[in-house]
């Protein structure tokens, strides 16, 4: 009996952050497309205070009384043999859709005071408005996952589900896709399959602790102590039988919500593994416990630490002053002891609670517009993942960075913040015995290219697709996506919010972006697009004063068309890449043969270019449909909340770069090869979802 989808979109709770003028710093790199300058001579930069850390000590604790922030290690075997194949037997899972996080941080958000939205010029063409190129630019691409391998899996009992979210990491000859809900995809470094789609699962022992996957993956490879790899999901004290996260951890229920850790005992993304737990709920004192939930964590690593931030969000009660939001938590756990499978009681951490940092528009408890709590907290503060151990900064007894974005009341913003670790080699003391000498700081860029994406928005502000076949769209009524009409139209793709997702660190460089809406201005016309602006912020400083400086900034934005979800990495040496999707219906004169189906697309960029070189976006991955999953039309005519993505993902190995995005795989089908079912369109698209990802390589 073919068997119809249960729905669900998967959670992204991207939420919603004397004068110094900073240097051009860094090494050479290749010139830039012209003369232009890279557009930081306007930027000033001020401290953000030194801390203590909330806590330092054991990992067994975490905080100084009635903790338990982390346990294990669990061991897990190899998977390396092949996982069972599909079961047609396995029942899908009711309909359900997800509730729209994160929670409203204030009414008085969003719409009171003026947008300014940057502008690009296209014609006469200038800098951060770029040429599509049809040509691949060297880049070798695969389809990774997509919906049909996802809901196949036997250890998803919730079938179709949306957003894709992907993670990439890359190490000892190995390249490893992750993706929503709990799998990963590995590769070998020419983009070879070498493994089936596994589940994460697996990896972390779920299963037989009878927990399920949550998702928002993460995942590193880490060249010291023998080479290591890291994998991080949410973690749902509930059995996937019962419906997984959906009826554990993101249904509130108490102390269900945990960060999975696997970290892989050798050098192959094999294993065996190693699993620890971090308990969302380890602090009964902190507001909003037993409910808290972590949400969105991204990983990176320093010479000393394993590095791991989220943002907490109490899913009942009140955070922070009674707000929705308890703001950026950062750890640091002592790496090696992870890699060695240390117990927990002998892995150092240093964990700080941003929500309790001022921020230069007030605290998480109280806002300095609407004295409001939950607004003016850290968020989305993203740790920067080395491409290997000669980009680690040693300096200051061992540092570590973090960039975000500070757009709190989503009317755009022009600052950036940057944020340290320094003294991690405490960390590796007996008992943690040198960890007071543990520092987290901070230093606030004002006058940064200005960036906006409305953060009030449950997806943010949507890009367009070209037009096409749409054959759920067609049967939204019949699929039960919508109660009022039988067709729904073509939607656009969610862009989440201006948030850094990712964060590089390469070449003395950080490097990061995010979303933003630009205005394309042409002779005698405007057009409004989503584009993305990326900074290049230098550490070579560092060391000697402790500051770090604004290296170069830039837009992207192709004509006529849209982008989402930028991430970028640079190897050793030599031009940095920026990969991000690109869809679009070609703005008002459907330029470009009526714009592009969602493609996986990149260029280059320089630590001096200011921009794109020669001003080009080449495209690796042609998408071949628009996206046409149930999230596009669920609640029609009603706001619907599309869930194209919530991040790509770029990283370096070899001298090439490695991204992943989001794109459609294969031309949607119609009825009556079409149909509400698993595998429909021979097998290359479900019934509710048709999304897919692409895993490529470039020599920069």
């Amino acid at each position: 009996m073919q068997l119809v989808r249960g729905r669900l979109a998967l959670l992204s709770l991207l939420l919603l952050p004397a004068m110094l003028l900073v240097g051009l710093g860094g090494p050479a790199a290749a010139a830039p497309r012209s003369s232009a300058s890279t557009g930081t001579a306007a930027v000033t930069s001020s401290g953000l205070g030194t801390y203590r850390p909330t806590f330092t000590g054991s990992a067994a604790t975490g905080c100084p009384s009635g903790c338990h922030l982390l346990t294990g290690p669990f061991a897990t075997p190899s998977v390396a043999s092949p996982s069972a194949g599909p079961s047609a037997s396995a029942a899908a899972g009711a309909p359900q859709r997800m509730p729209l996080f994160p929670p409203a941080r204030s009414a008085a958000r969003g719409n009171q005071g003026a947008v300014r939205i940057p502008t690009v010029s296209c014609l006469p063409q200038g800098a951060g408005c770029d040429t599509i190129s049809s040509s691949s630019g060297g880049a070798v691409s695969v389809k990774g996952i997509k919906a049909v391998d996802s809901a196949e899996h036997t250890a998803n009992p919730n079938k179709d589900v949306e957003p894709p979210d992907q993670g990439l990491c890359a190490g000892n000859g190995s390249v490893v896709e992750t993706n929503n809900i709990g799998e990963i995809l590995i590769f070998n470094a020419a983009l070879k399959r070498v493994s089936p789609v596994i589940s994460l699962d697996r990896i972390m022992g779920l299963t037989s602790r009878n927990w399920s996957s949550g998702g928002d993956p993460s995942c590193l490879y880490d060249s010291s102590n023998g080479g290591h790899w890291f994998f991080t999901e949410i973690v749902s004290a509930s059995p996937e039988s019962a419906g997984g996260p959906f009826a554990g951890c993101f249904a509130a229920v108490a102390n269900t919500c945990y960060e999975g850790i696997a970290v892989s005992k050798g050098s192959s993304p094999f294993g065996p593994y190693n699993v620890y737990y971090l308990n969302a709920n380890y602090n009964p004192s902190e507001p909003g416990n037993p409910y808290q939930l972590n949400d969105f964590a991204k990983i990176g690593a320093s010479r000393d630490a394993f590095l791991l931030f989220y943002d907490e969000f109490p899913l009942k009660g009140n955070g922070i002053g009674g707000g929705a939001f308890n703001g950026a938590q950062e750890f640091a756990f002592n790496k090696t002891a992870l890699e060695t499978g240390q117990p927990v009681a002998n892995v150092a951490v240093a964990r700080e609670n941003m929500g309790l940092l001022p921020t230069p528009n007030g605290t998480c408890a109280r806002d300095n517009k609407y004295h409001l709590p939950g607004i003016t907290c850290w968020f989305s503060v993203i740790p920067a993942a080395p491409s290997d151990a000669a980009q680690w900064n040693n300096t200051h007894g061992g540092s570590a960075f973090m960039l975000g974005t500070l757009d709190y009341y989503s009317l755009s913003d022009n600052r950036l913040a940057a944020w340290y670790w320094t003294g991690l080699k405490g960390l590796n003391s007996s008992g943690c015995s040198a960890c007071s000498g543990i520092r987290f700081g901070g230093q606030l860029f004002t006058g940064v290219l200005r960036y906006y994406n409305n953060n009030s928005l449950p997806s943010g502000i949507l890009a367009s697709q070209k037009a096409g076949p749409i054959p759920l769209g067609d049967e939204c009524g019949k699929a039960g996506l919508s109660t009022t009409v039988k067709h729904c139209p073509e939607n656009g793709i969610a862009t989440n919010g201006d948030n850094i997702t990712q964060a590089a660190q390469a070449q003395g460089q950080l490097w990061a972006g995010a979303n933003t809406a630009l205005t394309q201005t042409y002779t005698s016309s405007q057009e409004q697009h989503m584009g993305a602006v990326y900074w290049v912020v230098g550490t070579g400083s560092f060391g000697f004063n402790g500051l770090l400086s604004l290296t170069s900034q830039g837009y992207v934005s192709p004509m006529h068309e849209d982008i989402e979800f930028p991430a970028l990495a640079a190897p050793d040496t030599g031009p940095a890449v920026i990969s991000f999707s690109l869809n679009g219906n070609g703005g008002p004169t459907g330029a470009d043969n009526g714009g592009y189906y969602p493609s996986s697309a990149f260029g280059r960029v320089t630590s001096r270019s200011g921009g794109l070189l020669s001003s080009t976006i080449n495209i690796a991955a042609l998408g071949q449909s628009p996206q046409d999953g149930f999230t596009e039309y669920q609640g029609y005519p009603g706001p619907t909340r599309p869930r194209w993505g919530d991040y790509g993902a770029a990283v370096a190995m070899g001298g090439k770069v490695y991204f992943a995005s989001e794109y459609i795989q294969y031309p949607n089908c119609l009825p009556p090869e079409f149909t509400l079912t698993i595998g429909t369109c021979g097998g290359t698209r479900d019934g509710f979802a048709n999304w897919g990802t692409s895993v490529n390589y470039v020599t920069p």
